[in-house]
């Protein structure tokens, strides 16, 4: 136990003494807060490389199969399956409907003036019904007063018409009601004659229906059906009916050619005070072949066919009319045409009074034949503002229709007719420039020449006329309309010196001012004949001089 208590000494003694030489350096060998500069330097040259594995395994072999009994077989079968039709409800989005802008289709208009006058216009009539669409219409212009004698040259113009159109899918039909009242009185007297006024008074009352068909969209083939019905009579105790029968069409046998034809029937029956006239009846059958004989060039060939038991001279009650038309662009903004054609013109009751209100009682009415007719002109367009259009025909009547003074009552008119040829040239010019909804001029001259057979002159036929109409929109708030007519060369047979005199020149200058309230409501004022001019258009009937009009207009 001591030598071991002895070797435990020794060696604490010999690790002490082995500690100190490091313990005790000389402290001029440190440095202050110094670190010895070391450069290590590692290299790695060594490359450790692997033997490749021998990886051969020895593969297991399979295991004996048995086979299976009984032997399993296998039956392949088509398997029909049908699913339903997959109809996904898809919602698309939708954007806000826009409000349906308010449409100001009807109207109505109401007017007073000096010389007494009234005047009423309305219509009125459904609106965006896409099936159907149905209404009425109103006017009267009537002045209480004239420019003879005060109430005895007073005169009237009404109308009342109901109408109605029904849209199907392959056929439209429409309809009409219409009453129509002509009042006048026969103020042509000599001045100063001493006149019951109840027995110059004349009135026409015109009733009139009918209906017509046609099919809704346009085809090769398309035709229009109509009907129609008339009644009039007067003061003097005469009356005339018309019907009419219509059907016309088109069938296109390729892109650049078609059949047109056209069919019209009218019986006319009439009573008067001294003749009671045996039915009248016109027959009218129109046929051509419109086709393009070269590239542009548009070419119609026809005829037509008419049947009338007129009694006035000696012509046969069958006529035959030529009927070719053609037409040629230039270029893309002018276009000549041509026609030579003839046809029968009807005259009846109905319309003479229209035409003249003053003729007088049992005047004979024939119809008037264009034996034949050539018409010629240039139409086309400068820019996109202004159209124009020059041309002329020459036309032979036969049995055409004059007004003449009658020698013993000078405010009569009778009803001439030329059994004879009457020849009529007419050279004609017209002019459009419209700039938007600013303004809108149109201008139209015509000059007539005519070369009469069995009647001295053509009575009361212009020898030139010209009309110009105007319309500007000035700030959408101030709408002018002007135009005005001048007409003059006419011959008139004057009784009173027995001799034929020509008609003075007539100027008609017309105006109206509106001013828009709103959309809705305006008040305008009118003037007719500005220059009070007190010129004539048939002999010893004066027109009315200045008449200025006040009214509003309300569209709803």
């Amino acid at each position: 136990m001591q030598n071991a208590s002895i070797q435990h000494i020794l060696i604490i003694l010999l690790i002490i003494v082995l500690a100190i030489p490091t313990v005790a350096q000389p402290p001029e060998k440190w440095g202050e807060g110094e670190i010895e500069k070391v450069e290590i330097q590692i290299t790695k040259e060594k490359q450790i490389v692997l033997p490749q594995a021998n990886r051969n395994f020895e593969k297991v072999p399979p295991r004996p199969a048995e086979p299976i009994k009984p032997e399993i077989k296998y039956d392949f079968k088509n398997l029909s399956f049908n699913t339903p039709d997959y109809n996904p409800a898809i919602r698309p989005l939708r954007l806000q409907a826009e409000p349906i802008s308010k449409i100001y289709g009807n109207y109505v208009s109401a007017a007073l003036g000096n010389y007494a006058s009234a005047f009423v216009d309305a219509y009125v009539t459904t609106k965006r019904d896409k099936d159907k669409f149905y209404g009425f219409k109103v006017s009267h212009l009537g002045f209480g007063r004239g420019p003879v004698d005060e109430t005895n040259s007073a005169g009237s113009n009404s109308q009342l018409r109901v109408f109605g159109k029904a849209f199907g899918q392959h056929v439209t039909a429409g309809g009409f009601l219409d009453y129509e009242r002509i009042g006048t009185y026969f103020y042509g007297y000599t001045p100063g004659t001493d006149i019951n006024r109840e027995l110059i008074q004349q009135t026409y009352n015109i009733v009139g229906l009918g209906g017509e068909l046609e099919n809704t969209t346009v085809s090769e083939f398309n035709y229009k059906l109509k009907g129609a019905f008339s009644y009039l009579d007067d003061s003097y105790q005469a009356s005339e009916s018309e019907v009419n029968v219509g059907f016309s069409g088109d069938y296109g046998l390729s892109k650049t050619s078609k059949i047109i034809f056209n069919t019209n029937y009218d019986l006319i029956t009439r009573k008067d005070v001294a003749i009671e006239a045996r039915p009248r009846h016109l027959l009218r059958i129109k046929g051509a072949y419109q086709f393009y004989l070269m590239d542009n060039l548009l070419f119609s060939a026809g005829a037509t066919i008419a049947y009338e038991n007129d009694t006035l001279g000696k012509a046969k009650d069958v006529h035959l009319f030529p009927d070719f038309r053609a037409s040629y662009p230039l270029s893309p903004s002018v276009e000549v045409y041509a026609a030579f054609t003839g046809d029968i013109d009807k005259v009846s009751l109905h319309t003479l009074a229209r035409e003249n209100a003053w003729i007088n009682a049992n005047v004979g009415t024939y119809h008037t034949k264009r034996t034949a007719e050539f018409l010629g002109g240039v139409r086309g367009k400068l820019g996109s503002k202004v159209s124009y259009g020059a041309g002329l025909s020459f036309a032979n009547f036969k049995n055409w229709y004059f007004y003449r003074n009658d020698d013993t009552d000078r405010a009569k008119f009778n009803v001439e007719y030329d059994e004879g040829n009457t020849k009529r040239t007419n050279f004609f010019g017209e002019l459009s420039f419209t700039h938007a909804e600013k303004a809108r001029v149109s201008l139209r001259g015509d000059y007539y020449g005519y070369s009469t057979g069995n009647v001295a002159e053509a009575w009361h036929r212009p020898k030139y006329r010209v009309g110009v109409t105007t319309a500007f929109n000035i700030y959408s708030k101030l709408l002018l309309n002007v135009d005005a007519l001048t007409q003059g060369g006419a011959k008139a047979f004057d009784v009173d010196t027995d001799t034929i005199t020509t008609l003075p020149a007539a100027f008609d200058l017309n105006a109206k001012l509106s001013y828009l309230f709103s959309k809705q409501f305006s008040a305008f004022v009118k003037g007719n004949n500005l220059l009070s001019s007190d010129y004539v258009i048939y002999l010893n009937y004066p027109v009315r001089g200045l008449n200025v009009m006040g009214g509003i207009t309300w569209v709803f």
